[in-house]
């Protein structure tokens, strides 16, 4: 069981802000939007010792319920985002997550985004937002854990890897190997070598594997035309397009849409006996 105790986002305060709560019974989880000084309790020799550490932006903390939770502003206006939450199960002592300790995040965007979900889902209280918000949370903790685990990733590492997902997610986008070294900040050379050492794949023939992907969607569920399918994906001609296709293929886009009509034929038939029988 998760139960939501409250979430917020944006929560701005003064640049003397002081945070302190050492009663509490409820898990808490903040993501910093600001620096901040964190007050870390360690244990030397049998004594209380407090560490203070400053953070930047998107730092993630984790305290358990009756654990001092103390941090403050550093002469800026502080701001965080934060869920106080219950719970029985054992799930988190299981992702070995440093309770009351700063957490640098690797992917500060998808925890962003899953903090603004789980707010929705806390307000609107629709008719599943209590399983919706359990399983959000599960899912917040192991991007927490995912951060703990990957944290000897290099700055080089995190550059690559936001590239191939700009790769990914915009394959129409004229991608040159130029433009991709200069924004990981390497020669074009070695980007050739460490890009295809660490996915397998030269980053140029990863954008046009990923053109190739996107034009078969294209092909299998809409009625667009070949030529608007290129331009869709990238190319500057319908002939670049089907030979870049074949190549990768084996077919052109033409038998590929063809044969995912006879599948989807095929498949239609097969769903209407079972529904007849």
């Amino acid at each position: 069981m998760v139960d939501i105790n409250f979430v917020w986002l944006n929560s701005v305060h003064e640049p003397d802000f002081v945070y302190f709560d050492g009663t509490h019974d409820w898990w808490l989880l903040v993501q910093t939007k600001s620096p901040a000084l964190i007050h870390v309790n360690t244990t030397e020799n049998g004594e209380t010792v407090r560490e203070d550490v400053r953070v930047g932006e998107d730092t993630v903390l984790l305290f358990p319920p009756y654990a001092p939770a103390s941090y403050e502003a550093v002469g800026v206006p502080y701001a965080n985002y934060y869920v106080r939450f219950y719970t029985d199960e054992d799930f988190i002592s299981k992702l070995n997550i440093p309770l009351g300790r700063p957490i640098q995040l690797i992917d500060a965007d998808s925890m962003g985004n899953l903090f603004k979900v789980l707010e929705k889902e806390f307000f609107y209280n629709f008719a599943y937002s209590q399983q919706s918000m359990a399983l959000l949370m599960r899912l917040m903790l192991m991007k927490v854990a995912e951060s703990v685990e990957d944290s000897s990733m290099s700055e080089q590492q995190r550059e690559l890897i936001n590239l191939r997902y700009d790769i990914q997610t915009r394959p129409d986008y004229q991608w040159t190997v130029k433009e991709m070294s200069e924004r990981v900040h390497i020669s074009v050379g070695y980007l050739q070598s460490i890009y295809k050492k660490q996915f397998g794949v030269s980053c140029m023939q990863d954008v046009l594997n990923r053109r190739v992907d996107l034009a078969k969607e294209y092909l299998a569920s809409s009625v667009y035309s070949s030529q608007k399918i290129a331009q869709l994906c990238g190319y500057q001609s319908i002939e670049h397009f089907c030979r870049q296709f074949k190549i990768i293929t084996g077919i052109s886009p033409l038998q590929y849409r063809k044969q995912m009509q006879a599948l989807q034929r095929r498949n239609a038939e097969e769903a209407k006996e079972d529904e007849d029988e």
